[in-house]
């Protein structure tokens, strides 16, 4: 882990990155919203088995950050922060009609 969370962190620290950093955000909050929404609201298999994956994946690497860093890092908190926004923009989605 410790050398994807090297790959990463010049994007949070290093201000002209930053523009990539909102984009690659905005894609996977996206990404985490239809999923959520698809599989919760219209239960669809397709979405209901990439959303397995998604929080297998995601699981995954935060457990091992955890494990050998005893804390959780970069790559936890980012795993994190992706699916809590993409989960209110899919509740957001969802109540105001929009899918």
């Amino acid at each position: 882990m410790a050398d994807f969370e090297r790959w990463i962190e010049p994007y949070f620290r290093d201000s002209s990155l930053w523009p990539v950093l909102v984009v690659a955000a905005t894609i996977l909050v996206t990404l985490v919203a239809a999923i959520l929404v698809l599989a919760v609201g219209d239960r669809n298999p397709a979405a209901m088995a990439a959303l397995l994956a998604l929080v297998w994946m995601s699981a995954d690497a935060t457990l091992r950050e955890i494990r050998s860093r005893r804390r959780l890092g970069l790559v936890g908190g980012a795993i994190l922060a992706v699916w809590v926004l993409g989960a209110a923009a899919g509740v957001a989605a969802r109540r105001s009609g929009f899918f």
